[in-house]
């Protein structure tokens, strides 16, 4: 018997033992148990939304995905203390309940490939708060025939006033979740469920079925409902399968799942960065959670109330009711029936001074806390929240002015919206989780004395905006403005592209090829005299000027190679820099990536202050206009963006184009050619490749453009560079045999008329060096 290796891996504030790390769990993939464990702290941020909370059936591989496979649903006696479990079902089974990304190390080093959630939520159990429909279909069923089934599903479950859910199931099926209020048993819903089914199955009698019994399926698709009982599982969101190929049980959105072929495509190898490119499809979930159909009361009409200063309103609301008129502020005066539940809003609200209200439901008002600089980004972080008043329900949906003179007058927008749940009740205040499209995330909060309280995050967010390095969206190109009146229009600065980090008041700013350049730009620092906001990440483009206002690209490329303290604040003073920002990524706790993009240019407004260095990038309606004063001023060009359109960190997308004057390219150095007569000493051209995907696409010689002062600049550049025997570029070369061949690593811009039909650049002119860039931007 081989001898067990081990070893202790620290894992938040735990020590978890690791053993046989080396061992192959999935022989055709050559996965290591290593790489299972890494899978799992990965998604753990996102996986433990979904699972924290619920009992969990395992489903473990300790000899790989050959040999023997078991389900295991009771707590090992030599599980560590700290493992959370809780005992249920008639046979008191000590089920394990993951509550940290330590939980998930433990219970993947034990080989559990497979996690399997109970549909019950501590600490109701005994109540399902999502109903799901399975669809499983027969061995060999082209997926394609199956996605439309689930669309019609989609659509009759929407009738019913539910929001579907839907993931791959990691085999070949698919399960529809639809996430409901936990106040009934598992037969109610099942019930309900059945309610739902029974006349789809009807309609579609020749290709799905109710038959749980394979033969008397006839090749039908099953629409599972029978899992909707107590000690039933589905696999869970994100979780892996044991099965060839280490695939995942995938959260899509329903276009996704409309564009899916294969569902075996998303596996450990591919499950992380999807996750972190496009966010989780089940981002708030729990904020969808309904009545069940067969439960539900007809609402009477709402009595329209006189305007009174004498309303009824309920003890808990005399101080809010005090401090208003509400015959001057549109402010919601507490006069509608409550009904119990547990939503929750957070306000970004412009008063004497910008603050957060945080605000959660509980006995029919909301209770309420000031949060001066916003929720927590990151666990570590404390934020200070002020009890406040407790307010009206209709403060849920309250947005809007309050006006001058006015208790807490000025803006009052929305910030997030959804449920939430209390997790844990301390001596001194609770643990909460917050679930919404606009914010996921745990949140303990604790009273200090008095009104005064600490918030702070319990959980680590997937994506960490101000910590991680977060890649820009990019842009494809187009000849002319689009005809349509889906875009906006800007100008595209000629400066260097740079995301902002600000944070408490500090500012970072890093290019796209990552190079921290915060400080070059010192006038660029004052965080807190620049931004309406405590956190931020931002897009942005960093210019120096000249006398006419417009952008000098070798202007800025000297500042941001500049050193020495003394001549930095020199060139502020001779050359100072602007930064015009055209996008926000994400403000004060919550992510705004997926918000459309007008609306990210409202909080990106909102969030910075007028007669500063940085500066809003305007944008119009009328794209022709915008490209012919382009061309007048002769600037570089403009960009087109869909209104619509989310942020796609780290892609290149169509959502944005640019609409260059001259039609321009970025180009690698490959090598060079021997000079003549007075660039003897020189180069007499630069041979150039462009890349494309992953390969370098060679596009033949640049040798004009280039005054005195360029020639030595590029000439000091080169003199960096390894020199090798062959280019790794594709294509023809051009005076390959006088060539001097480069290790492809200076980039530069040059333009050009068209391409040959050979796909060299005809008439290439050398425009700039870009020191700015990556080669694999």
């Amino acid at each position: 018997m081989a001898k067990k290796q081990s070893q202790w891996a620290q894992v938040g504030k735990r020590k978890v033992e690791l053993s046989n790390l080396e061992k192959i769990l999935f022989p055709e993939d050559e996965i290591l148990k290593a790489e299972v464990i890494q899978y799992y702290l990965s998604v753990a941020p996102t996986i433990l939304q979904h699972i924290k909370g619920r009992a969990l059936t395992l489903i473990r591989f300790p000899d790989g995905i050959h040999g023997e496979s078991f389900y295991q649903k009771n707590r090992p006696d030599w599980a560590p203390d700290w493992l959370e479990f809780v005992t249920l079902g008639k046979e008191k089974k000590d089920y394990i309940i993951a509550t940290e990304p330590a939980s998930l190390v433990w219970l993947a080093n034990l080989a559990s490939l497979e996690l399997h959630q109970l549909h019950g939520r501590k600490p109701n159990f005994d109540c399902p708060d999502y109903m799901v429909f399975d669809l499983d279909p027969p061995e060999g069923y082209d997926f394609k025939k199956l996605v439309p089934i689930a669309l019609q599903l989609k659509a009759t479950i929407e009738a019913y006033g539910y929001t579907p859910f839907v993931k791959t199931t990691g085999g070949k099926g698919i399960h529809i979740c639809c996430p409901i209020e936990p106040k009934w048993d598992f037969h109610t819903v099942f019930e309900a469920a059945e309610a739902i089914a029974k006349p789809f199955v009807e309609d579609l009698s020749s290709s799905v079925t109710l038959q749980i019994k394979k033969d008397a399926r006839k090749g039908r698709v099953l629409v599972d409902i029978f899992r909707i009982r107590s000690g039933q599982s589905i696999v869970s969101p994100y979780s892996l399968r044991g099965r060839v190929g280490a695939p995942v049980s995938m959260p899509l959105t329903w276009d996704e799942l409309t564009e899916l072929t294969d569902p075996k495509i998303y596996s450990i190898k591919n499950a992380v960065d999807k996750l972190e490119r496009d966010g989780d499809a089940w981002e708030g979930i729990d904020a969808y959670a309904v009545e069940l159909h067969t439960h539900r009361k007809k609402k009477a009409a709402p009595k329209k109330l006189p305007p009174s200063k004498k309303h009824k309103s309920p003890e808990q609301l005399e101080t809010y009711t005090k401090k208003r008129d509400f015959e001057k502020t549109p402010e919601p005066s507490g006069t509608k029936p409550d009904i119990a539940g547990n939503s929750f809003v957070v306000h970004r609200h412009h008063a004497s001074r910008l603050h957060y209200d945080l605000r959660l439901e509980q006995d029919g008002v909301l209770k309420s806390w000031a949060v001066p600089k916003g929720l927590p980004p990151y666990p570590g972080v404390k934020r200070l929240a002020v009890q406040t008043e407790d307010h009206p329900m209709e403060y849920l949906t309250f947005d809007g002015r309050i006006p001058k003179g006015q208790y807490g007058a000025g803006e009052m927008w929305i910030y997030a919206l959804g449920k939430y749940q209390i997790t844990k009740d301390k001596k001194d205040g609770f643990y909460f989780r917050l679930s919404s499209k606009e914010i996921s995330g745990e949140y303990r909060i604790h009273k200090m004395k008095d009104k005064e309280w600490l918030l702070e995050r319990v959980d680590e967010p997937q994506v960490n905006y101000l910590k991680q390095t977060i890649e820009p969206m990019l842009s494809e190109t187009a000849e002319k403005p689009p005809k349509s009146d889906d875009y906006i229009f800007e100008m595209k600065w000629d400066g260097i592209r740079a995301l902002i980090v600000l944070e408490d008041g500090q500012i970072t700013m890093r290019t796209r090829n990552h190079n921290d350049i915060t400080n070059q730009f010192p006038e660029l620092l004052d965080g807190n005299k620049a931004f309406r906001a405590t956190n931020g990440l931002f897009d942005a483009e960093i210019v120096c000027l000249d006398d006419e206002g417009k952008p000098v690209f070798k202007r800025v490329i000297n500042r941001m190679s500049s050193t020495g303290e003394t001549n930095i604040q020199k060139l502020t003073r001779s050359n100072p820099a602007y930064c015009y920002i055209f996008d926000c990524l994400y403000l004060d706790g919550r992510s705004l990536i997926h918000e459309p993009l007008l609306k990210r240019k409202e909080w990106l407004r909102d969030a910075i202050r007028p007669e500063t260095p940085y500066r809003i990038s305007e944008f119009v309606d009328d794209g022709d206009a915008l490209f012919e004063a382009a061309k007048l001023h002769t600037l570089e060009g403009i960009m087109a963006k869909q209104k619509t359109s989310k942020y796609f960190p780290a892609k290149r997308n169509d959502c944005w184009l640019k609409i260059k004057v001259r039609q321009t390219a970025e180009v690698v150095i490959i090598g060079y050619t021997k000079g003549k007569g007075e660039r003897a000493v020189t180069f007499g051209a630069l041979q150039i490749a462009e890349r494309v995907g992953d390969a370098l696409e060679y596009r033949g010689k640049v040798g004009t453009g280039f005054d005195d002062a360029t020639v030595k600049d590029i000439l000091k550049e080169l003199k960096k560079v390894e020199r090798i025997k062959k280019s790794t570029a594709v294509g023809k070369f051009v005076d390959a045999n006088i060539t001097t061949w480069l290790e492809p690593i200076v980039l530069m811009e040059v333009s050009y008329s068209k391409f040959t039909p050979d796909r060299m650049f005809r008439e290439p002119v050398f425009v700039r060096l870009r020191p700015d860039l990556s080669v694999v931007d």
